[in-house]
Parts: structure tokens; sequence; C-alpha cells
């Protein structure tokens, strides 16, 4: 048998002999706190406190408007907006109007279809398509990523139009935490 000593001795540089000692009690397992803070993370997400989606509606003159979108995100984070549109009437020019309000500090990465025309008017940006046959549904799909630098969220509304005929529209607010 060695002596105490003698195993020092043996021992890489640094290293003691209470470092190789077995541990007793609750310094020999992982701490339970942890286990309580991946626990809580988890339980925060399922509470969608953290960011979850939402639709928002609105029917007018004939149309109806559908955004989906999330209510609750975080900075930095990718994001789909999802807007619908139906129509009783036919729309000889339909014009998506979206307030530039929604839209600041956020970047727009994809938008199908791509719109034929592009303007900003009135405070909106206003994306022109073809017409619309009554009963056809639209869906436009707009992939965004919410800049680093916005903080509190962003509220705007997001409207439908016959050329320059307003038809319908809904508020969007989008709330962005930290």
């Amino acid at each position: 048998m060695t002596s105490a000593a003698e195993r020092e001795l043996t021992l890489p540089d640094g290293i003691r002999d209470e470092h190789v000692r077995p541990s007793n009690g609750l310094r020999r397992h992982a701490s339970p706190l942890s286990l309580v803070v991946f626990g809580s993370v988890i339980a925060l997400g399922l509470t969608g406190l953290l960011g979850h989606e939402r639709d928002w509606r609105a029917e007018a003159n004939g149309a109806s408007l559908g955004v989906h979108a999330p209510e609750i995100t975080r900075n930095g984070e990718f994001l789909e907006m999802r807007i619908e549109v139906e129509s009783d009437e036919p729309i000889g020019e339909l014009v998506i109007g979206v307030e530039s309000a929604l839209w600041e500090d956020l970047t727009v990465n994809t938008m199908i279809p791509a719109p034929t025309g592009e303007e900003s008017a009135d405070g909106e940006f206003r994306l022109t398509f073809a017409g619309l046959e009554p009963g056809t549904p639209f869906l436009l799909k707009i992939d965004l990523q919410v800049n680093p630098d916005i903080l509190g969220g962003s509220d705007g509304t997001v409207a439908v139009y016959d050329g320059d005929q307003r038809l319908v529209e809904t508020p969007i607010s989008i709330t962005v935490l930290p």
C-alpha cells in the first residue's frame, strides 16, 4: 500500500488528494439548480410568453382580410407574415397597403408572389398585384427579420385596396422582446 505522500508525488501538477477522493452528499451529483433553470425555460416557452402567433381578421365592402403573424417575437428573429384576401366582388387592381410604422426596423427578405408594382404613399408601403376574381382567395407570404435595435414593438395597419379605393383594413401590433 502506498502512503498519501507517495500518491501526491504521482498525481499531475495542480491535482491534490482531495480532487481524486470520492465525493459525498450533494457534491457527488449534478446541481439540481440546472434542472430547475432548464424546466423554467421550457415552462415559459410552453406558456407562449416568449412568443406566439395570432390571426387578425376584418371584413368590409364585400372583402375579407386575414393577417397571420407573430404577436410576440424577439429581436433578431426571422418571422413570417401571411396576408389573405378574398372578395365577393371583382377587384380590378389588388393593392395591399402596409403602414410604414408596422415594418419600421423590420427587414423584408422574401415576398411571394412578387408584386407588379411597389410604392410608398400616404405613410404606407403599397404593393400592387393583378386583379382578383370574386371568391378567389389571394395569399401573400412575406418573410421578415426583426432588426436588433427594435425594442418594444411596432403597430400599424394592413389595408386592401381596389386601385385607390380602400376596401378593408385591420390594425396589427407586434411586441418585440429583447
